[in-house]
């Protein structure tokens, strides 16, 4: 029979919206506070303890002291003896996302899980208990918590613990060992679970994953490219034998594609004249990589199974970028810029990082709102990356390209780039003057003896400093489980399209990602974070004369294309090209002549209540630029309206528009974001006056 409690989540459940499913019940939607104290150890004891934790998590900080010691003493309970592994990951879960729960409940919850996990570990309960709860220690410790007892308990573990006790565990051996210092211990841990004849062949195959992936992580480490080239043919040696030994692996398959695709960049630039080989080996590593990419977005094996591992929409994007370098790359071979095996590693890089990343929740939040990434200390590689990525700006865009200094800049940023390809780390040097108040470029030249001696346009190394500084930030996870989620979100949508299919989907995978990016920096952004470059987001200035001068389409199509360029092989975005469904698009990125995206900037000045005013006036002109390619575009609407009551958040601001002109066609689908520009500072903002007062 029923209890009260039951009733009423039952009663809940049945009329509760969307949203409030998502979020959970309270206490009142549970028959109120003393009803559920009344309950609360049968509750604690059964299924129903993830439910009773939320409730709880609601209404901790409300309830009277009385009410809530009974509560927080049953949850403590349920999580030292829980009804059943899944009820116990479940209501994990709620603890890890309720960061206001977790301090209420105190220590006592990292010790009885250590606690619950030995018992697991050594068979003295239920064996499949031990994975989620070092899984609770794991996101507990790095929300800010102590790893102490984490890292005692896994380094005690041999191989010999009951088999499903070590289910995953490799994966969380790992992702410990990416997250905290001095973890080397946990490589033995990881060879003895490899070499355990007696476990599962799944477990096993998880530790050499691990090991690799450990190999891969010690190449983008290394202080010069011989370390990082012997790291990546022994990671390379792991990940090959992992995918042939269990065809399933298709993350094993894609990481031994891309790291193969580096190393063939590295011969290559060591042999440019004549290596068909290494050309070889580039064009297969590409079209492995790109098909498998695409299958393993789709996977849903055992990673992914923990939701919060990982930036799964971010780690998406960055194998899409480096499917688009490799394929973009093969039409550039006879290109000697091309032969830079450290942008190739960048690339790998952020696979990485965003594949090693926690969701896990701020101190003064409910929700998720943080990606922790590892602390991948990579400074040659990310030296060498961000060189070369200076050296293609100086040698294609024409803010630099036209410049009588252009050429000087080149040569030091390429003297530069090889210097520290050819020399061991030397210790830092004092910046000269001409690169005071330039941090960004200080940090890559360390001193400007080379090649910056004479005294260079100081407006053309602003600009290569702002450069320098945006492409940083595009190395590196934003940090926002937000971005996360809504690149998540749209990706979801894309995929219902018959056309989201490889290479078009790789290609605008990372597009889409750089869009997004750009709106969420922007939305934040004061109007001198740039410059001149982002001063269109604040209010219009005063000509000499007097005379207001008004921002308009091009100062953000100039943002806007300044941001991507550099993001994507040179020579892949241009912009104000002619010729494309008969009229002229603002912004193009087509990585190969099939696969043309177009970006189409507009200025608006008049106010727009409804998605579906911004469709009427743009939606057409976007859709038509797609005649002749994939049907996918993106559209950014400068909001240059009355802001001074404020502006409607991004999520509201940015959405995907389904468009199809006859029954047959493949529906059109247009990333569309309108973007507040003109606008004042905070402090200037009132609230509208309604029309009845």
């Amino acid at each position: 029979m029923a209890t009260n409690v039951d009733q009423a989540l039952q009663e809940w459940a049945s009329r509760a919206s969307d949203e409030e499913l998502d979020s959970g019940p309270g206490l009142d939607d549970l028959g109120g506070a003393e009803a559920v104290v009344a309950e609360v150890d049968t509750m604690a004891a059964g299924p129903q303890l993830p439910y009773f934790l939320t409730a709880l998590a609601h209404d901790i900080d409300t309830i009277p002291a009385e009410q809530a010691a009974p509560l927080l003493a049953a949850a403590a309970q349920g999580l030292r003896h829980p009804h059943s592994a899944w009820v116990l990951a479940d209501a994990l879960n709620v603890v890890c996302t309720r960061p206001g729960l977790a301090a209420r409940l105190g220590n006592r919850i990292v010790r009885d899980l250590a606690t619950l996990a030995e018992h697991a570990l050594s068979g003295d309960c239920d064996a499949a208990l031990a994975q989620p709860a070092i899984a609770g220690l794991l996101r507990l410790a790095v929300a800010g918590g102590s790893p102490h007892r984490l890292l005692a308990l896994l380094t005690e573990i041999t191989g010999t613990e009951p088999a499903d006790a070590l289910d995953r565990l490799p994966i969380l051996i790992g992702i410990t060992r990416d997250h905290f210092a001095d973890t080397d211990r946990l490589l033995d841990v990881l060879n003895a679970l490899e070499n355990q004849p007696d476990l599962n062949p799944a477990t096993r195959a998880d530790a050499s994953f691990e090991l690799a992936l450990a190999d891969e992580r010690a190449a983008l480490e290394a202080a010069d490219r011989t370390t990082s080239g012997e790291q990546l043919h022994r990671a390379l040696m792991r990940f090959t034998e992992l995918d042939r030994t269990h065809e399933a692996r298709l993350d094993a398959r894609a990481h031994a594609a891309a790291i193969e695709a580096v190393l063939a960049f590295a011969d290559l630039e060591q042999n440019q004249t004549d290596d068909s080989s290494a050309r070889q080996r580039l064009t297969q590593a590409a079209d492995q990589l790109d098909t498998t990419a695409a299958h393993l977005a789709a996977w849903t094996g055992r990673m992914h199974q923990l939701d919060w591992l990982s930036a799964r929409s971010l780690a998406q994007s960055a194998w899409a970028k480096l499917v688009t370098t490799l394929n973009a790359a093969q039409a550039h071979l006879d290109q000697p810029s091309w032969y830079n095996p450290a942008d190739a590693l960048n690339d790998l890089l952020e696979i990485y990082l965003a594949s090693r990343s926690i969701h896990a929740p701020a101190n003064d939040s409910t929700g998720l709102t943080a990606l922790i990434s590892p602390a991948v200390e990579a400074p040659f590689l990310r030296s060498q990356g961000l060189l070369h990525q200076l050296e293609q700006a100086l040698a294609h865009d024409p803010q630099f390209t036209h410049h009588p200094d252009a050429q000087t800049l080149y040569d030091a940023v390429r003297q530069r780039r090889h210097q520290l390809s050819s020399q061991a780390p030397q210790p830092e040097a004092m910046p000269g003057k001409s690169l005071e108040g330039r941090p960004a470029l200080s940090a890559l030249f360390q001193s400007d003896a080379i090649g910056l001696c004479g005294a260079p346009d100081p407006h053309q190394l602003d600009r290569l400093e702002q450069l320098a500084q945006q492409l940083t930030k595009g190395f590196i996870p934003t940090g926002n489980a937000r971005v996360d989620r809504h690149l998540e979100t749209l990706l979801d949508i894309l995929k219902t399209s018959p056309a989201w299919k490889p290479s078009d989907s790789h290609y605008f995978t990372p597009l889409l990602e750089h869009f997004l990016r750009f709106l969420y920096d922007r939305f934040d952004a004061q109007a001198n974070l740039y410059g001149e470059r982002t001063a269109y987001l604040g209010p219009a200035r005063k000509d000499a004369d007097g005379t207001v001068a008004a921002w308009n389409e091009k100062h953000l199509q100039d943002d806007f294309h300044q941001h991507i360029s550099p993001l994507f092989p040179p020579g892949t975005v241009t912009r104000e090209k002619w010729d494309v469904a008969g009229g002229r698009a603002d912004v193009i990125y087509m990585p190969e002549p099939a696969s043309r995206f177009v970006a189409e900037i507009k200025w608006r000045t008049k106010r727009w209540k409804t998605h579906m005013a911004v469709e009427r006036d743009y939606l057409a002109q976007v859709a038509n630029y797609t005649a002749t390619g994939p049907p996918f575009a993106l559209l950014l609407v400068g909001d240059a309206s009355d802001h001074s009551a404020g502006y409607r958040d991004i999520e509201d601001s940015t959405w995907i528009i389904r468009h199809a002109r006859s029954a047959t066609e493949i529906p059109r689908l247009i990333v569309a974001g309108v973007l507040p520009t003109t606008r004042p500072t905070p402090s200037a903002l009132r609230v509208a006056r309604s029309s009845s007062l």
